[in-house]
Protein backbone atom coordinates (compact mmCIF):
# COMPACT_ATOMS: atom_id res chain seq x y z
CA UNK A 1 0.00 0.00 0.00
CA UNK A 2 1.53 3.09 -0.70
CA UNK A 3 0.83 5.63 2.16
CA UNK A 4 2.24 8.61 3.78
CA UNK A 5 3.40 7.45 7.35
CA UNK A 6 5.25 8.81 10.69
CA UNK A 7 8.13 7.21 11.29
CA UNK A 8 9.12 7.11 15.14
CA UNK A 9 12.87 5.81 16.30
CA UNK A 10 12.25 4.32 19.63
CA UNK A 11 16.05 3.89 20.27
CA UNK A 12 16.48 7.85 19.28
CA UNK A 13 13.50 9.07 22.05
CA UNK A 14 15.21 6.23 24.80
CA UNK A 15 18.34 8.05 24.04
CA UNK A 16 16.84 11.60 24.40
CA UNK A 17 15.26 10.47 27.87
CA UNK A 18 18.51 9.01 29.02
CA UNK A 19 20.40 11.95 28.30
CA UNK A 20 18.23 14.19 29.47
CA UNK A 21 17.82 12.37 33.07
CA UNK A 22 21.81 12.20 33.06
CA UNK A 23 22.66 15.55 32.56
CA UNK A 24 19.63 17.29 35.18
CA UNK A 25 20.62 14.61 37.74
CA UNK A 26 19.59 17.43 40.45
CA UNK A 27 16.01 16.18 40.10
CA UNK A 28 13.90 13.39 41.38
CA UNK A 29 10.98 13.57 39.40
CA UNK A 30 10.86 14.00 35.80
CA UNK A 31 7.34 13.84 33.77
CA UNK A 32 7.20 13.02 30.55
CA UNK A 33 4.72 15.41 29.06
CA UNK A 34 3.16 13.08 26.61
CA UNK A 35 -0.05 15.37 26.04
CA UNK A 36 -1.84 15.74 22.28
CA UNK A 37 -0.68 12.11 21.47
CA UNK A 38 3.05 12.41 22.29
CA UNK A 39 3.46 16.14 20.36
CA UNK A 40 2.28 13.95 17.48
CA UNK A 41 4.35 10.80 17.95
CA UNK A 42 1.97 8.70 20.01
CA UNK A 43 1.65 7.02 23.06
CA UNK A 44 3.12 3.82 22.42
CA UNK A 45 6.70 5.18 22.96
CA UNK A 46 5.90 5.74 27.09
CA UNK A 47 7.47 2.80 27.35
CA UNK A 48 10.57 3.60 25.70
CA UNK A 49 10.58 6.53 27.94
CA UNK A 50 10.37 4.92 31.34
CA UNK A 51 12.81 2.46 30.89
CA UNK A 52 15.08 5.35 30.21
CA UNK A 53 14.33 7.22 33.42
CA UNK A 54 11.03 9.38 32.84
CA UNK A 55 9.35 8.49 36.06
CA UNK A 56 5.87 9.76 35.84
CA UNK A 57 3.93 10.81 32.78
CA UNK A 58 1.80 14.31 32.30
CA UNK A 59 -1.52 14.64 29.76
CA UNK A 60 -3.72 17.63 29.41
CA UNK A 61 -7.17 15.31 29.39
CA UNK A 62 -8.73 11.54 30.43
CA UNK A 63 -8.80 10.57 27.62
CA UNK A 64 -5.11 10.84 26.91
CA UNK A 65 -4.33 8.92 30.06
CA UNK A 66 -6.39 6.04 29.28
CA UNK A 67 -4.65 5.90 25.86
CA UNK A 68 -1.19 5.82 27.89
CA UNK A 69 -2.70 3.01 30.01
CA UNK A 70 -3.33 0.79 26.81
CA UNK A 71 0.54 0.41 26.62
CA UNK A 72 1.37 0.78 30.48
CA UNK A 73 -0.73 0.00 33.60
CA UNK A 74 1.72 1.75 36.55
CA UNK A 75 3.44 4.53 35.61
CA UNK A 76 2.37 7.23 37.29
CA UNK A 77 0.02 9.44 35.30
CA UNK A 78 -0.72 13.42 36.34
CA UNK A 79 -3.77 15.16 34.18
CA UNK A 80 -2.87 18.64 34.06
CA UNK A 81 -6.61 19.48 33.39
CA UNK A 82 -9.39 19.52 35.65
CA UNK A 83 -11.26 16.30 35.07
CA UNK A 84 -15.54 16.03 34.76
CA UNK A 85 -16.86 15.07 37.87
CA UNK A 86 -18.80 12.56 35.95
CA UNK A 87 -15.24 11.19 35.18
CA UNK A 88 -13.68 10.68 38.51
CA UNK A 89 -14.39 6.74 39.10
CA UNK A 90 -12.57 5.96 35.87
CA UNK A 91 -9.64 7.92 37.46
CA UNK A 92 -9.60 6.21 40.58
CA UNK A 93 -9.98 3.08 38.69
CA UNK A 94 -6.73 3.37 36.27
CA UNK A 95 -4.71 5.45 39.37
CA UNK A 96 -4.31 8.95 37.72
CA UNK A 97 -3.77 12.11 39.59
CA UNK A 98 -5.98 14.96 39.29
CA UNK A 99 -4.83 18.35 39.14
CA UNK A 100 -6.69 21.03 42.10
CA UNK A 101 -7.14 24.39 40.27
CA UNK A 102 -9.93 25.62 42.87
CA UNK A 103 -11.28 25.45 46.70
CA UNK A 104 -15.62 24.15 45.00
CA UNK A 105 -13.70 22.00 42.66
CA UNK A 106 -11.74 20.11 45.58
CA UNK A 107 -14.60 20.28 47.88
CA UNK A 108 -16.30 18.03 45.04
CA UNK A 109 -13.45 15.86 44.46
CA UNK A 110 -12.92 15.11 48.06
CA UNK A 111 -16.64 14.59 48.65
CA UNK A 112 -16.23 11.06 47.05
CA UNK A 113 -13.89 10.45 50.69
CA UNK A 114 -11.98 8.50 48.26
CA UNK A 115 -7.69 7.86 48.53
CA UNK A 116 -6.81 9.73 45.12
CA UNK A 117 -3.70 11.41 44.73
CA UNK A 118 -3.74 15.00 43.77
CA UNK A 119 -1.41 18.02 42.50
CA UNK A 120 -1.94 21.33 43.60
CA UNK A 121 -1.90 24.04 40.37
CA UNK A 122 -0.67 27.22 41.33
CA UNK A 123 -1.51 30.51 39.09
CA UNK A 124 1.52 32.45 39.31
CA UNK A 125 1.19 34.86 36.12
CA UNK A 126 -0.98 32.92 33.20
CA UNK A 127 -3.54 33.36 34.44
CA UNK A 128 -4.64 30.37 33.13
CA UNK A 129 -5.74 27.09 35.90
CA UNK A 130 -4.55 27.51 39.23
CA UNK A 131 -5.28 29.46 42.68
CA UNK A 132 -4.01 33.07 42.84
CA UNK A 133 -4.52 33.60 46.46
CA UNK A 134 -2.00 32.24 49.21
CA UNK A 135 -4.92 31.99 51.80
CA UNK A 136 -6.79 29.59 49.29
CA UNK A 137 -4.09 27.57 49.02
CA UNK A 138 -3.38 27.27 52.41
CA UNK A 139 -7.19 26.36 52.76
CA UNK A 140 -6.56 23.17 50.01
CA UNK A 141 -3.69 22.05 51.92
CA UNK A 142 -6.04 21.77 54.69
CA UNK A 143 -8.74 20.69 53.35
CA UNK A 144 -6.57 17.76 51.95
CA UNK A 145 -4.44 16.75 54.76
CA UNK A 146 -8.09 16.57 56.47
CA UNK A 147 -9.49 13.87 54.34
CA UNK A 148 -8.68 10.36 52.56
CA UNK A 149 -7.17 11.97 49.21
CA UNK A 150 -3.17 12.80 49.06
CA UNK A 151 -1.20 15.79 48.09
CA UNK A 152 0.99 14.16 46.18
CA UNK A 153 2.68 17.36 44.25
CA UNK A 154 2.05 21.19 43.66
CA UNK A 155 3.38 23.24 40.82
CA UNK A 156 3.31 25.92 38.43
CA UNK A 157 3.96 26.92 34.87
CA UNK A 158 5.78 29.62 33.26
CA UNK A 159 4.86 32.16 30.48
CA UNK A 160 8.38 33.40 29.42
CA UNK A 161 11.90 32.27 30.16
CA UNK A 162 12.74 35.99 30.81
CA UNK A 163 15.25 36.72 28.27
CA UNK A 164 14.63 40.07 28.03
CA UNK A 165 11.50 40.17 30.20
CA UNK A 166 11.20 40.23 34.37
CA UNK A 167 7.84 37.88 34.12
CA UNK A 168 9.97 34.91 34.71
CA UNK A 169 11.08 36.49 38.03
CA UNK A 170 7.86 37.88 38.73
CA UNK A 171 6.69 34.77 38.18
CA UNK A 172 9.08 32.89 40.88
CA UNK A 173 8.45 35.37 43.25
CA UNK A 174 4.81 35.31 43.48
CA UNK A 175 5.51 30.95 43.82
CA UNK A 176 7.40 32.30 47.08
CA UNK A 177 4.44 34.14 47.95
CA UNK A 178 1.36 31.51 47.03
CA UNK A 179 3.12 28.86 49.55
CA UNK A 180 3.95 31.01 52.08
CA UNK A 181 1.49 29.57 54.30
CA UNK A 182 1.86 26.14 53.62
CA UNK A 183 4.93 23.28 54.45
CA UNK A 184 6.56 22.69 51.43
CA UNK A 185 8.68 20.08 52.55
CA UNK A 186 5.23 18.59 53.55
CA UNK A 187 4.42 17.79 49.91
CA UNK A 188 6.53 15.09 47.86
CA UNK A 189 6.51 16.32 44.05
CA UNK A 190 7.38 20.06 43.98
CA UNK A 191 7.58 20.46 40.45
CA UNK A 192 8.12 23.66 37.33
CA UNK A 193 9.17 24.60 34.48
CA UNK A 194 9.34 23.29 30.83
CA UNK A 195 11.88 21.84 28.49
CA UNK A 196 13.20 25.81 27.78
CA UNK A 197 12.95 27.08 31.65
CA UNK A 198 15.12 23.33 32.60
CA UNK A 199 17.19 24.48 29.53
CA UNK A 200 17.71 28.28 30.65
CA UNK A 201 17.47 28.75 34.36
CA UNK A 202 19.12 26.84 37.57
CA UNK A 203 16.69 24.51 39.35
CA UNK A 204 14.77 26.27 41.96
CA UNK A 205 15.77 25.56 45.92
CA UNK A 206 12.66 23.71 46.99
CA UNK A 207 11.65 22.07 43.52
CA UNK A 208 12.56 18.35 43.27
CA UNK A 209 10.30 17.97 39.92
CA UNK A 210 10.97 18.62 35.64
CA UNK A 211 8.22 18.95 33.06
CA UNK A 212 9.86 17.76 29.55
CA UNK A 213 7.94 18.23 26.42
CA UNK A 214 9.77 19.27 23.29
CA UNK A 215 13.41 18.45 24.29
CA UNK A 216 12.08 14.50 24.75
CA UNK A 217 11.28 14.75 21.18
CA UNK A 218 14.78 15.95 20.36
CA UNK A 219 14.40 19.68 19.89
CA UNK A 220 16.74 21.98 21.86
CA UNK A 221 15.32 25.06 22.56
CA UNK A 222 17.65 26.37 25.18
CA UNK A 223 18.19 30.49 23.96
CA UNK A 224 21.65 30.71 22.52
CA UNK A 225 24.22 34.05 21.65
CA UNK A 226 25.19 34.78 18.14
CA UNK A 227 27.84 36.75 17.04
CA UNK A 228 27.57 35.99 13.21
CA UNK A 229 27.19 39.51 12.26
CA UNK A 230 25.63 43.05 13.18
CA UNK A 231 21.78 42.19 13.65
CA UNK A 232 23.54 39.32 16.46
CA UNK A 233 25.42 41.86 18.33
CA UNK A 234 22.46 44.37 18.45
CA UNK A 235 20.55 41.61 19.51
CA UNK A 236 23.22 40.40 22.68
CA UNK A 237 23.75 44.16 23.50
CA UNK A 238 19.79 44.63 23.94
CA UNK A 239 18.86 41.26 26.07
CA UNK A 240 22.00 42.58 28.17
CA UNK A 241 20.82 46.61 28.46
CA UNK A 242 17.49 44.69 29.47
CA UNK A 243 19.26 42.31 31.76
CA UNK A 244 20.60 45.33 33.36
CA UNK A 245 17.99 47.79 33.62
CA UNK A 246 14.99 44.93 35.08
CA UNK A 247 17.83 43.04 36.99
CA UNK A 248 16.75 40.09 35.13
CA UNK A 249 18.11 36.49 36.57
CA UNK A 250 20.82 35.46 34.88
CA UNK A 251 19.90 32.78 31.58
CA UNK A 252 22.16 29.54 30.85
CA UNK A 253 23.09 30.38 27.13
CA UNK A 254 23.65 27.37 24.79
CA UNK A 255 22.63 24.02 26.70
CA UNK A 256 23.97 21.66 25.51
CA UNK A 257 22.17 18.22 25.91
CA UNK A 258 22.41 15.23 23.43
CA UNK A 259 19.17 14.92 21.82
CA UNK A 260 18.26 13.67 18.28
CA UNK A 261 14.76 14.18 16.86
CA UNK A 262 13.01 11.10 16.48
CA UNK A 263 10.13 11.35 13.92
CA UNK A 264 10.83 11.25 10.39
CA UNK A 265 7.43 11.40 7.14
CA UNK A 266 7.59 9.63 4.32
CA UNK A 267 5.12 8.84 1.48
CA UNK A 268 5.34 6.90 -2.02
CA UNK A 269 4.66 7.94 -5.15
CA UNK A 270 1.17 7.25 -6.44
CA UNK A 271 2.58 7.87 -10.82
CA UNK A 272 5.53 9.34 -12.86
CA UNK A 273 4.70 10.99 -15.97
CA UNK A 274 6.15 12.98 -18.23
CA UNK A 275 4.55 16.61 -19.34
CA UNK A 276 5.17 18.52 -22.02
CA UNK A 277 6.19 22.48 -22.74
CA UNK A 278 3.17 24.92 -22.27
CA UNK A 279 0.69 22.06 -19.95
CA UNK A 280 -0.85 22.86 -16.68
CA UNK A 281 -0.35 21.14 -14.07
CA UNK A 282 -2.18 21.15 -10.56
CA UNK A 283 -5.40 22.95 -9.76
CA UNK A 284 -6.10 26.51 -11.32
CA UNK A 285 -3.62 26.12 -13.75
CA UNK A 286 -1.45 27.84 -11.43
CA UNK A 287 1.88 26.53 -13.21
CA UNK A 288 2.52 26.06 -16.44
CA UNK A 289 5.32 23.99 -17.57
CA UNK A 290 8.26 25.83 -18.92
CA UNK A 291 9.64 23.29 -21.03
CA UNK A 292 9.19 19.29 -21.06
CA UNK A 293 9.46 17.64 -17.85
CA UNK A 294 8.57 14.59 -15.49
CA UNK A 295 7.09 15.04 -12.68
CA UNK A 296 5.97 12.13 -9.29
CA UNK A 297 2.48 12.59 -8.30
CA UNK A 298 2.36 11.79 -4.41
CA UNK A 299 -0.12 11.39 -1.88
CA UNK A 300 0.15 13.79 0.20
CA UNK A 301 -1.55 16.92 0.74
CA UNK A 302 -2.65 19.99 3.38
CA UNK A 303 -4.75 16.85 4.67
CA UNK A 304 -1.57 15.10 6.22
CA UNK A 305 -0.79 18.73 8.01
CA UNK A 306 1.86 20.10 5.68
CA UNK A 307 0.05 23.01 4.61
CA UNK A 308 -0.33 24.12 1.24
CA UNK A 309 2.36 26.52 0.73
CA UNK A 310 4.89 25.25 -1.86
CA UNK A 311 6.70 28.30 -2.43
CA UNK A 312 10.25 26.62 -2.52
CA UNK A 313 9.40 23.53 -0.57
CA UNK A 314 11.18 20.73 -1.76
CA UNK A 315 10.58 16.44 -0.66
CA UNK A 316 13.91 14.25 -0.23
CA UNK A 317 14.21 11.08 -3.12
CA UNK A 318 17.66 9.02 -2.89
CA UNK A 319 19.41 12.25 -1.03
CA UNK A 320 18.99 14.77 -3.43
CA UNK A 321 16.30 17.55 -3.38
CA UNK A 322 12.95 17.90 -5.76
CA UNK A 323 10.79 20.57 -5.60
CA UNK A 324 7.11 20.71 -5.25
CA UNK A 325 5.13 22.48 -8.13
CA UNK A 326 1.42 23.64 -8.91
CA UNK A 327 -0.80 24.12 -6.06
CA UNK A 328 -0.57 21.43 -3.02
CA UNK A 329 -4.30 19.39 -3.03
CA UNK A 330 -5.76 17.74 0.39
CA UNK A 331 -4.39 14.83 -0.55
CA UNK A 332 -1.87 15.36 -3.71
CA UNK A 333 0.91 17.28 -4.35
CA UNK A 334 3.46 17.21 -7.62
CA UNK A 335 7.37 17.47 -7.75
CA UNK A 336 9.28 17.78 -10.80
CA UNK A 337 11.63 14.78 -10.80
CA UNK A 338 14.76 13.49 -13.13
CA UNK A 339 15.24 10.55 -14.42
CA UNK A 340 17.26 9.23 -11.29
CA UNK A 341 13.65 9.08 -9.75
CA UNK A 342 11.81 5.34 -10.06
CA UNK A 343 8.46 4.57 -9.06
CA UNK A 344 9.27 2.55 -5.86
CA UNK A 345 11.87 5.58 -4.01
CA UNK A 346 10.75 6.21 -0.89
CA UNK A 347 9.84 10.15 -0.47
CA UNK A 348 10.81 12.26 2.94
CA UNK A 349 8.37 14.93 3.74
CA UNK A 350 10.39 15.25 6.77
CA UNK A 351 13.98 13.91 8.06
CA UNK A 352 17.04 12.76 5.53
CA UNK A 353 17.89 16.70 5.78
CA UNK A 354 14.88 18.73 5.71
CA UNK A 355 14.30 19.59 9.52
CA UNK A 356 10.69 20.67 10.94
CA UNK A 357 11.59 24.29 11.34
CA UNK A 358 11.78 24.10 7.93
CA UNK A 359 8.47 22.41 7.46
CA UNK A 360 7.14 25.26 10.25
CA UNK A 361 8.79 28.15 8.35
CA UNK A 362 6.98 27.12 5.17
CA UNK A 363 3.44 27.12 6.98
CA UNK A 364 4.37 30.39 9.55
CA UNK A 365 3.77 27.64 12.65
CA UNK A 366 5.90 27.51 15.60
CA UNK A 367 7.34 23.67 15.68
CA UNK A 368 5.35 22.59 18.13
CA UNK A 369 2.46 22.95 16.54
CA UNK A 370 4.04 21.54 13.30
CA UNK A 371 4.47 18.15 15.01
CA UNK A 372 0.78 17.90 15.89
CA UNK A 373 -0.43 19.17 12.61
CA UNK A 374 1.74 15.93 10.50
CA UNK A 375 0.80 13.37 13.49
CA UNK A 376 -2.85 13.95 13.48
CA UNK A 377 -3.86 12.24 9.95
CA UNK A 378 -1.37 10.22 9.44
CA UNK A 379 -0.30 6.40 10.34
CA UNK A 380 2.59 5.90 12.63
CA UNK A 381 4.88 3.54 12.51
CA UNK A 382 7.47 2.40 15.75
CA UNK A 383 11.13 1.34 14.55
CA UNK A 384 13.63 0.07 16.93
CA UNK A 385 17.41 -0.69 15.87
CA UNK A 386 16.05 0.12 12.21
CA UNK A 387 13.25 -2.59 12.33
CA UNK A 388 9.34 -2.19 12.39
CA UNK A 389 8.39 -3.29 15.67
CA UNK A 390 4.94 -1.57 15.45
CA UNK A 391 2.27 -0.16 13.42
CA UNK A 392 -0.88 1.75 14.81
CA UNK A 393 -4.08 1.23 12.36
CA UNK A 394 -4.40 4.07 9.75
CA UNK A 395 -6.12 7.02 10.82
Amino acid sequence: MRETQIRVDLNTIGNNAKNIVSKYKEYEYYFGVLKSSAYGHGEYIVNEIVKNGINYIAVSVLSEALKIRKYNKDIPILILEPIDISDFETALKYDFTLTITDISYLKEILAFNKNIKLHIKLDTGMNRLGFKDKEEVKEAYDLIDNSKAMLEGIYTHFATIGLFDRYYDLQVKKLYELTSLIDLKTIPIRHVASSVIMLSHKKLDFVNGVRIGVLLYGYNTAPIIENNGLKDKLRNFRNSFYQRKYKISKLIYGAKVDVKPCMTMTTKILQIKDVKKGEAIGYGATFVAPGDMRIAVLPIGYNNGIGNNNYGRCVIINNKKYYVIGEIAMNMMIVEIDDNVDINDEVYILGSGISIGTLSRFDGNSIFKMLLDIGKNNKRVYTKDNKIVYEEETR
